[in-house]
């Protein structure tokens, strides 16, 4: 019986490390997406460009709508989206 409880335990962290480390990613990739969307407002597209340059992000899509300015970014497999007003 204990080697299964070992053995149950052992997988379960595996699997909780897993999520845990995705979740990590997107909370990454969305804080990128707001910084972004920030410099692009607060400076301008080269601005913005510079500070996914040094993520490591790509924009993928820039829209405004008015004073809202939306953006969205790559960040290796995942895709963020942040919006900021002027």
């Amino acid at each position: 019986m204990s080697l299964w409880w070992w053995a149950i335990t052992a997988v379960g962290v595996v699997c909780i490390l897993a999520v845990t480390s995705r979740y990590s990613d997107i909370a990454t990739a969305q804080n990128n997406a707001d910084a972004v969307a920030l410099a692009y407002v607060s400076r301008d597209l080269a601005s913005a460009q510079k500070l996914a340059d040094a993520l490591h992000v790509t924009i993928s899509q820039v829209t405004t709508d008015g004073p809202v300015v939306t953006v969205t970014i790559r960040s290796g497999s995942l895709t963020a989206t942040a919006q900021a007003s002027l």
